[in-house]
């Protein structure tokens, strides 16, 4: 499906919780770009917040700098490849961009290697001309796609709980809130970066562990199946409002987009 016949519907939610004092989390939306990210910042009074907002800015400003405008032509399969090589590219580099600031700002602060502020980061963007998402992450923020019903994750968390299923849960279980990869807290990150076509009606949830650490993923997949379907305002809230009555013991951030065919 050629995006030129797609449009992006999204709204996007932050909320501090019921234990938290502060929101370490940011977001941004445009879905005109067909871009949207969120990011979790740590690190509290070592500036977890500014980590997040520095990010959430850095990367939707590099990604927004290089999209190009939908000249509503079908590309061929060669450009659409071709296109979504340079929107993995163009992530890439939007990504490096941001951990590079944050890694910057706690040098200049005199924190250590490993140390001071730092974020998880998820995001999807649609491939500028095309039927296609590039999703990527760093972190334990996630991003899942409901087709045909089904709640499907499209990122895998890097934490050390993560880690620990892998090799098969040997001794002890970890903490589920160490991050094994995130921006900031070295010179160098490397983000997952995957490219998935669009079908129409997709529908994306990317959201902080605010959700997913509280909130079962079968309850959220009931909820987001319902019948009839709740807008995506009403439903992010409706889920952050799940996460709080479950305790909210974390800050809650929730994008939904949807993809939809325009009418003709």
């Amino acid at each position: 499906m050629h995006s030129a016949l797609m449009e992006m519907i999204a709204s996007g939610q932050t909320d501090v919780g019921r234990v938290r004092s502060r929101n370490e989390d940011a977001f941004h939306l445009d879905p005109a770009l067909g871009l949207a990210v969120i990011c979790d910042g740590m690190g509290g009074h070592a500036g977890g917040d500014i980590a997040s907002r520095t990010a959430v800015e850095v990367t939707a400003a590099v990604i927004a700098g290089h999209g190009c405008a939908d000249d509503g032509r079908t590309p061929s399969p060669a450009e659409e490849e071709r296109a979504a090589v340079d929107a993995v590219s163009t992530v890439r580099s939007a990504v490096v961009a941001a951990n590079r600031r944050i890694n910057t700002m706690n040098r200049q602060r005199g924190y250590a290697e490993g140390r001071g502020m730092g974020t998880t980061l998820v995001g999807l963007w649609r491939v500028p001309g095309t039927g296609r998402v590039v999703v990527f992450h760093a972190g334990d923020s996630r991003l899942y796609r409901l087709r045909d019903g089904e709640l499907r994750p499209l990122t895998r968390d890097h934490s050390l709980y993560q880690v620990w299923l892998d090799n098969g849960r040997r001794g002890q279980a970890p903490h589920r809130n160490i991050i094994v990869r995130a921006l900031g807290t070295g010179e160098q990150v490397e983000p997952d970066i995957a490219v998935h076509d669009l079908q129409p009606d997709d529908l994306y949830l990317l959201c902080s562990d605010g959700l997913t650490g509280i909130v079962p993923e079968g309850l959220i997949q009931r909820f987001l199946t319902q019948q009839p379907p709740p807008t995506a305002e009403d439903a992010c809230a409706r889920l952050i409002g799940l996460a709080n009555g479950a305790g909210g013991p974390d800050n809650i951030t929730i994008i939904l987009a949807r993809f939809v065919v325009l009418p003709a």
